[in-house]
């Protein structure tokens, strides 16, 4: 079958953590949930609030080196203790980016059950994503023994000097490796990884094969920290030394992403990517790239920078996925509040690329659970959060969302003035209707007027509301987030703009009839 990641250009991605996922709906069933038997009712909600697509975070098997590390770490202790008070060291399974296995453990179900429920999800038309992590391994992978040239090896003077970035392995033979962990070059080494060496053409051959296998599992793969293998971010790091030529040759984006399209051409694939780098990776070919500055400036509060970067070209925007929250970020009802969250999904959804929420996100949950948790703590559901979410999912399964053109919002002084400058979005139209996405992050009401594209339908024809006839001269149009109706004067609106008030943190989704061209 076709990809249903590829239904839109404009996907609706959900992230779930599979293994609390999982423990919840054990507890909420009352036996063992494997992924093969998850019950209907959670994909159908999925399917039914329009989602694309869902990334299973966390699906692969991680390895006692790894659990081992989590249970050491004094600040994870803490943060454990903090979300779970009840937690015991069997509710570790350790970083699910420390990968041992790309298999689901026994206890998950193994891959015959992944792809038994990649089946019943594609009778959805839902996309299963999963994780490649690139940059490194689980430090007890089996290559640590079987093929060590592919890791990046130091001496013993590395691990004197950088104890917090190298670590002896002791080899079957009673000696002593000296192996890297995975890191970024701006953090210490993380503990439980040790590194691929990228500079080898050996280690970017086995990682491109690897690669390529995990496409044949999934409809679209989330590739992690996918800068750090590029080669100059990959030099910075790690130097000069090993078997790479560190030029376009030694660049594994550039061949292991067309060998991999020559056997999977409708894959997916997403860049987790930061410092700027995100047109690189689309340009390697990625089809979309983690928009971080968005996210940043939403939470920092920067309006003019976030009016700058919502008004860049409709082609920049396409490759870009948003969210406000995910696996590594805080819970967007904590850092942002309530209603200033639910302005800032209503203009993350609406613009134009990949539109990426969280489990959890719809029914607000607060707490940031650590990914080395496998179970989770149970919050109360947040009645206002569900229903505002449950309104805007379905206020994008419109087709204008999908395949309709995009213009940033433009905003103009009402009169009288008002303050406009909260005031962000986006207008969508084709040939039925145009759809005007608004939201106010200011800290006060925002007014303005909004000029439309001239697809109004023209002042001669009526408009009914119900069974009562309207003015031909009345505009109304209905706000899908609040399912009230708005009356305005056409003229006015077709001259001058439509007027706009929304109160602060508020957001509208407003649904206005395009003009029908004459048979």
């Amino acid at each position: 079958m076709a990809n249903p990641l590829r239904r839109s250009s404009h996907p609706l991605l959900l992230e779930i953590p599979v293994r609390p996922w999982l423990s919840a709906l054990s507890t909420a069933e009352g036996r063992p949930v494997t992924l093969a038997d998850v019950p209907d009712e959670p994909l159908d909600t999925i399917r039914r609030r329009g989602f694309h697509g869902i990334w299973l975070m966390g699906v692969w098997s991680t390895g006692p080196a790894g659990r081992a590390e989590a249970l050491r770490s004094p600040g994870l202790l803490a943060a454990y203790e903090k979300v779970l008070p009840d937690w015991d060291p069997t509710d570790v399974e350790g970083s699910p980016f420390s990968i041992r296995s790309y298999e689901p453990p026994p206890a998950l179900g193994g891959l015959e059950e992944l792809a038994r429920l990649r089946e019943r999800m594609h009778e959805r038309e839902l996309g299963l994503i999963l994780d490649f992590v690139p940059n490194h391994l689980a430090r007890d992978h089996r290559w640590r023994d079987e093929r060590p040239e592919l890791l990046v090896q130091g001496s013993a003077r590395d691990l004197a000097r950088e104890p917090e970035n190298w670590y002896a392995h002791p080899t079957p033979g009673g000696e002593f490796r000296v192996l890297a962990h995975g890191r970024d070059p701006h953090f210490p080494g993380w503990s439980d990884t040790c590194q691929v060496d990228y500079r080898s053409t050996e280690a970017r051959r086995a990682m491109s094969e690897l690669f390529r296998d995990l496409a044949s599992r999934c409809d679209g793969l989330r590739c992690d920290v996918a800068m750090l293998v590029l080669p100059d971010i990959f030099r910075k790091t790690w130097g000069e030394r090993g078997g790479g030529a560190g030029d376009d040759a030694g660049d594994f984006w550039s061949t292991a992403i067309p060998e991999l399209r020559r056997e999977h051409p409708d894959i997916v694939l997403i860049a987790e990517v930061y410092w700027g780098l995100e047109e690189r990776l689309v340009a390697a070919g990625f089809d979309f790239a983690y928009d971080k500055d968005f996210t940043d400036k939403i939470i920092a509060g920067d309006l003019d920078g976030l009016r700058a970067r919502v008004g860049e070209p409709r082609e920049r925007h396409e490759h870009r996925l948003r969210f406000l929250e995910n696996h590594d970020e805080p819970r967007a009802m904590e850092v942002l509040g309530a209603e200033r969250s639910r302005a800032a999904a209503v203009l993350a959804a609406t613009l134009p690329g990949a539109r990426f929420f969280q489990e959890g996100q719809e029914s607000g949950r607060r707490i940031h659970v650590p990914v080395q948790l496998a179970r989770a703590p149970v919050e109360p559901v947040d009645e206002a959060s569900l229903a505002f979410y449950e309104r805007l999912f379905e206020a994008l399964t419109a087709p204008v969302f999908h395949r309709g053109h995009w213009s940033p919002l433009e905003i103009r002084d009402a009169d009288p003035p008002g303050e406009a400058s909260g005031l962000l979005g986006s207008v969508w139209r084709d040939s039925e209707e145009i759809r005007l996405a608004v939201a106010n992050l200011g800290e006060t009401v925002a007014k303005g007027r909004v000029p439309l594209p001239d697809v109004l339908r023209s002042a001669g024809s009526r408009e009914t509301r119900g069974d009562r006839s309207r003015d031909p001269g009345t505009l109304t149009i209905r706000d899908e987030l609040s399912g009230r109706h708005l009356d305005q004067d056409l003229h006015e609106v077709t001259e001058d703009g439509l007027i706009v008030e929304v109160e602060r943190y508020g957001s509208r989704i407003f649904v206005i009839p395009a003009r029908r061209s004459a048979a």
